[in-house]
C-alpha cells in the first residue's frame, strides 16, 4: 500500500515538473531582415508590404499602430492577462521583428545565458505572425 502511494505521489510530481518547466523563461528569438517574396510577376514596396503586414497582424487579432516611415509596432492582448509588444521594421526587401515590451510574460532581461528571456509562447505567437506576413506577401 504506501509502495501505492509512493508511485502515485512520484508520477504526480514529475507530471508537475514537467509542467513547470514548459513554462520557463526561454531566450526571445528576434526575426531579423527575413526575405519578402511576393506572388511571381510582382514586385514589392514599402507601401505594398506595410499593407501585408497590417492584414497579416489584423488576421491573428494583433494591434499595429504605425510609429514612423518603416516602422510598426503590434501588440497582442492575450486572454486579458498577457500582453506582448513587437517591433517590425519593413522595406521593400524584408522586414524584422523584434521585442519591444510585455506584461506577465515572465520577461527577464539577463537569462540563464545572459540574453533577455521570456515566456516561450511569446516566441510561438511572434513566429505565427512572421508566417502569417509571410504568406501575406505571398499573395501580392
Amino acid at each position: 500500500m504506501s509502495f501505492l502511494k509512493f508511485a502515485i505521489g512520484l508520477s504526480i510530481a514529475l507530471l508537475g515538473l514537467g509542467a513547470a518547466a514548459q513554462r520557463m523563461p526561454v531566450p526571445i528569438i528576434d526575426h531579423d531582415k527575413v526575405p519578402v517574396a511576393v506572388a511571381p510577376g510582382k514586385t514589392a514596396s514599402p507601401a505594398s508590404v506595410k499593407e501585408a503586414i497590417i492584414a497579416a497582424a489584423k488576421n491573428k487579432a494583433w494591434e499595429v499602430t504605425e510609429q514612423s516611415s518603416g516602422k510598426l509596432v503590434a501588440t497582442l492582448h492575450v486572454r486579458g492577462k498577457h500582453t506582448v509588444v513587437t517591433e517590425i521594421t519593413y522595406n521593400a526587401e524584408n522586414f524584422s521583428l523584434k521585442y519591444r515590451d510585455s506584461t506577465n510574460m515572465k520577461y527577464e532581461a539577463a537569462g540563464k545565458d545572459g540574453k533577455p528571456a521570456i515566456h516561450p509562447f511569446y516566441n510561438r505567437w511572434v513566429i505565427e505572425l512572421k508566417d502569417a506576413i509571410t504568406k501575406e506577401l505571398a499573395r501580392s
